[in-house]
């Protein structure tokens, strides 16, 4: 017995020296509770920053063009990273991951996608879900298996239902601040009424706009100048300035002129094959979308991508739970990281991320090419763009790009 003793002794020595890594590696879950979705929220998030525009709209059209390929070379399941509003909802539905994390600089971002958390879970179709958004009801229903052409046809002439509007906010605040008791301040809750109203108000053509510009003694607050504006912008000599956030005076200028799709064209554009991949292109898509939101499984972060908190948590979090990121929307974000450092801080983060050979960026860049709109999307392995960045071999946006592939 005193061999048995001492020949086991190593294991259970072993084993006690490995059991804090393997309960380490728990899988994802399949369902966080409010204090858990709440607690990943506020731990991971940085100070706010700001932005050029109002970024409530997605402005990129050909988003559809690079889905299928997005969908052939990344598995379902993982963790989904992301930028920017709805979007987001369009790659989660078409990939399924298990979890996903919406990081942007602006906190009225992670407000905003909160207000979808609630109008998902208040909403089991996605005509409640329109309804709710826009403050709008129809009399005559679309079939269920209505395209989403036919369903925003159908709010396109529908005015704003003040009364509707102001008893779906109520509802919508009831449910973050009472039901799942998430801390929101005075501030939050007025910037979430602000995002409500921007949709309430201008319905199915709600749009990208690009704000907060002083033009003269005359503010600039998201709306689109006339040409005589344009001209009178003031030209700034030499390098870009924080107030054009890195942006050069021209493209700043075509920014302020470019008349933005709305959000019935950004849910209704199509792929070459007239495919329409929108979380709203069918019940089942959008049925994905609303599981995850009603699981908490959406977490809206804020935080600066090259800072040194929010990406870092997430990553935490995912080696935590053995999952790895199987894509990140990172939009045109890169560009304005400036100067190399900022960019290089952004890849630090990217590799503390838990990668796979799948793991993919999905871009967006105002180049030439077959997509619809100013912006082209394109999907790029993250694992070669982040070994070019840490090799030397890529120190700008225009490097990154060059390794994208869009196939």
């Amino acid at each position: 017995m005193r061999e048995i003793r001492r020949a086991l002794l190593p294991v259970f020595c072993a084993l006690l020296v490995l059991t804090p890594a393997f309960r380490a590696a728990l899988p994802l879950p399949t369902q966080l509770s409010d204090a858990e979705f709440w607690r990943l929220v506020s731990s991971s998030s940085e100070e706010g920053g700001g932005f050029i525009s109002e970024n409530l709209v997605s402005n990129e059209l050909g988003y559809p063009y690079v889905i299928p390929s997005l969908v052939e070379r990344v598995p379902a399941g993982g963790a989904y990273l992301g930028v920017g509003p709805e979007q987001n909802f369009t790659y989660i539905a078409a990939i399924h991951p298990s979890i996903a994390f919406v990081i942007d600089i602006r906190r009225q971002n992670m407000l905003e996608h909160l207000l979808y958390k609630a109008v998902f879970e208040l909403s089991s179709n996605r005509q409640e879900f329109l309804s709710r958004l826009f403050a709008r009801k129809i009399d005559a229903a679309p079939g269920r298996n209505a395209p989403p052409a036919e369903l925003f046809s159908a709010f396109a002439a529908v005015p704003k239902d003040d009364s509707f509007y102001r008893t779906s906010l109520q509802a919508v605040k009831d449910l973050l601040v009472l039901k799942h008791g998430f801390e929101l301040s005075a501030e939050d809750q007025t910037t979430l009424e602000h995002v409500y109203e921007e949709f309430a108000n201008s319905g199915p053509e709600t749009r990208y706009t690009v704000q907060l510009m002083q033009l003269g003694n005359r503010p600039f607050v998201g709306r689109i100048l006339t040409p005589d504006e344009i001209r009178l912008l003031p030209v700034v000599p030499g390098p870009p300035t924080e107030n054009t956030n890195n942006l050069s005076n021209a493209a700043f200028s075509l920014a302020l002129s470019t008349q933005f799709p709305t959000y019935s064209e950004v849910m209704t554009a199509t792929d070459p094959a007239g495919r329409n991949w929108s979380f709203l292109a069918s019940e089942e898509k959008y049925g994905a979308v609303r599981e995850l939101q009603q699981k908490n499984l959406i977490v809206p972060v804020v935080g600066d991508f090259a800072g040194p908190k929010a990406l870092r948590a997430v990553g935490q979090y995912l080696k935590g739970h053995d999952a790895s990121v199987s894509a990140f929307y990172v939009s045109n974000v890169e560009q304005y990281l400036t100067p190399l450092a900022k960019l290089q801080s952004f890849y630090a983060n990217i590799a503390t991320l838990p990668l796979s050979p799948s793991s993919t960026f999905i871009r967006s860049a105002q180049t030439v090419g077959p997509q619809p709109g100013l912006a082209q999307s394109s999907l790029g392995s993250m694992q070669v763009a982040l070994d070019a960045v840490l090799e030397g071999r890529a120190q700008s946006w225009s490097d990154i790009l060059r390794l994208t592939s869009s196939k």
